[in-house]
């Protein structure tokens, strides 16, 4: 009986290992936000890893510049980090156009900004995107704790300034 309880528990520690290797480290919890510094309507956007596997985090509905430049966040998924490489898929379409009318970007772009300190920290993905389909994307740690200020990382959009923000910015 011993004999099956040590396979039973060995079977547990290998798949839990097996788990922890297939994770990366540079990987992070992050929640993506956008900011939009041209007048195409972006319909929907979506994050993957550099050879295409959907995080399941993305956003809807990224109004213009001129009408607020913003659009929704979505919470919260498992992703690449900083200095690793993503893709950003987006469509842009008219607010009344067709869906086939729509068009698709990507981008593999390498996310900037610094990793979170604490284990359990607000993080956003904050995905900018720049005139002639140009995009780029910076990881904001630790934001959100009770008390504290805002980090000026996070684009002035949200804080109902109309500012024109450039790459690399």
């Amino acid at each position: 009986m011993r004999w099956l309880a040590r396979i039973f528990l060995a079977m547990i520690f290998g798949t839990l290992g097996a788990c922890a290797v297939g994770q990366t480290s540079n990987y992070v919890d992050a929640s993506a936000w956008s900011a939009n510094y041209t007048e195409d309507y972006i319909q929907d956007f979506w994050i993957q890893t550099a050879s295409g596997k959907d995080t399941g985090v993305g956003g809807v509905q990224v109004s213009e510049f001129s009408r607020g430049g913003k659009g929704g966040r979505e919470c919260c998924s498992l992703m690449p980090g900083v200095a690793q490489t993503i893709r950003v898929v987006w469509r842009v379409g008219g607010h009344q156009e067709d869906e086939a009318q729509w068009k698709t970007y990507s981008r593999d772009v390498v996310v900037k900004g610094g990793m979170p300190t604490k284990k359990d920290a607000f993080n956003i993905l904050m995905v900018r995107f720049f005139p002639d389909h140009q995009i780029e994307v910076e990881l904001v740690p630790d934001r959100g704790e009770a008390g504290g200020s805002a980090s000026p990382r996070v684009d002035k959009l949200y804080y109902g300034e109309r500012v024109m923000r450039h790459m690399g910015e």
